[in-house]
C-alpha cells in the first residue's frame, strides 16, 4: 500500500478532556499523514462502564453523532476509556476496514482492538494486542519547541538564570491537593534557588482556588523574579515558552502528561510527589524517569544537579506514529 494514498485517512477522536486531547494530536502530527479531527463531547450513558457499551456511539451526544459517517478511515485513534466503544463501532461499520487504536486502557472489552498502547506503570502484561510505552504521547518535538523560543524570547529570555519552569497540577480522584502542600513545594524550591535565578509558574485545570490563593501568598514572599499563569488568565498560555526557556522544570506528579512532556523535550526535571498525595501507579512511573537519569525528587535536587542531567528525549507520539505506520500503512 501506498503510504501517500488517499485511502490512508486517519481520524482523530477528540473528546472534551485536554489530557486526552493531547495524547491524540500529537500522534496524529507525528504520522504526518492527512488526519481528520472528530471532536464529540459524551452523554450521560458514558458513565456506564464499557463492558455495557460494547461498540456504540450511544454515549456521544446526539449532535456529536453525525460526522461518523462513511466513507470510513484506515485508522482511527482514541484515547481514554470511553473512546474504545466509538472504535469498535467503527471498525463495525466499515467492516473491519477501519483499524482502531487505543490509547491507555479501555477495560473490557479489549480483544478486538487492533492495538492498545498502555504506559508501563498501569502494569498491562500478557495482552496480545498490547504493547506497553514509557511515557504518555504528545504534541512536543523540536519545531514547537523552536517556534516556542521564537514566540517567547522577548518575554522570557530576558529573565535570569537558572530559569525554573513550575508546574503545578491539582486534585486527583483519590486525594486532595491543598495548601499546605504548595507551601511544603515553595520551601524546597528556596532552598535550591537560594534567591538566584527566577521561576515560571503555570497552573492547571485542577488547581483549586484555595491553593491558587496560597500559590500568590508564596510568590510574594520571594525574592527573585516571578511570573505567575493561571488557567483562568485571559493572556496568552506561556506553557510551551516555560518549558523552552527553562533550565529545570518541577513538576507536581499528579501530572503524568506533563511530565511526560518535559521527558519529549530533553530538560531536567525535579517531581513534586509529597506520598500522601502520590498515587500508587504514580509512583511507578516516577521512579522509572528516576531509574533513566530524566528526573529526582525535588527533595533530592540541588542547582549543581543540572549539569548531570544528559538524557535522550523520549518521544512516544513518534514511536507510536512509526509502529501504526509499519503494521498499517506500509506493505
Amino acid at each position: 500500500m501506498n503510504i501517500a494514498k488517499k485511502d490512508n485517512l486517519v481520524w482523530l477522536l477528540l473528546d472534551d478532556r485536554v489530557g486526552n486531547r493531547s495524547q491524540v494530536l500529537g500522534i496524529g502530527k507525528a504520522l504526518n499523514l492527512m488526519c481528520i479531527s472528530k471532536n464529540f463531547q459524551y452523554n450521560r450513558l458514558s458513565i456506564l462502564p464499557n463492558i455495557f457499551l460494547q461498540n456504540t456511539i450511544k454515549h456521544v451526544k446526539n449532535s456529536d453523532r453525525q460526522q461518523f459517517i462513511a466513507p470510513w478511515p484506515k485508522i482511527v485513534i482514541g484515547c481514554g476509556r470511553k473512546s474504545a466503544p466509538i472504535g469498535l463501532w467503527i471498525k463495525k461499520q466499515s467492516n473491519n476496514y477501519s483499524k482502531y487504536i487505543q490509547i491507555m486502557w479501555p477495560s473490557y472489552p479489549y480483544n478486538n482492538l487492533d492495538i492498545i498502547f498502555t504506559p508501563i506503570h498501569d502494569n498491562i502484561k500478557n495482552i496480545h494486542n498490547v504493547v506497553q510505552i514509557q511515557t504518555s504521547p504528545n504534541i512536543i518535538n523540536n519545531k514547537l519547541l523552536n517556534e516556542s523560543r521564537v514566540k517567547w524570547r522577548n518575554d522570557l529570555d530576558p529573565l535570569n538564570k537558572p530559569r525554573i519552569g513550575l508546574i503545578i497540577g491539582g486534585d486527583t480522584k483519590k486525594y486532595k491537593f491543598k495548601p499546605l502542600h504548595i507551601k511544603l513545594l515553595f520551601k524546597k524550591i528556596s532552598s535550591i534557588m537560594n534567591d538566584n535565578g527566577s521561576i515560571m509558574v503555570s497552573t492547571s485545570r485542577r488547581t483549586s482556588k484555595e491553593c491558587l490563593i496560597q500559590l500568590k501568598k508564596e510568590i510574594k514572599k520571594l525574592k527573585i523574579k516571578t511570573l505567575l499563569w493561571d488557567i483562568n488568565d485571559n493572556s496568552p498560555n506561556p506553557y510551551f515558552g516555560y518549558l523552552t526557556f527553562s533550565d529545570l522544570v518541577v513538576v507536581t506528579g499528579d501530572s503524568v502528561s506533563i511530565c511526560s512532556e518535559v521527558c519529549a523535550t530533553g530538560k531536567p526535571l525535579a517531581i513534586f510527589a509529597p506520598e500522601d498525595i502520590t498515587l500508587k501507579k504514580h509512583n511507578i512511573f516516577h521512579k522509572l524517569l528516576i531509574k533513566k537519569g530524566i528526573a529526582k525528587y525535588l527533595e533530592d535536587f540541588k542547582i549543581k544537579d543540572l549539569k548531570n542531567f544528559n538524557y535522550i528525549p523520549i518521544n512516544e507520539s513518534e514511536n507510536i506514529a512509526k509502529i501504526i505506520k509499519k503494521k498499517y500503512l506500509i506493505n
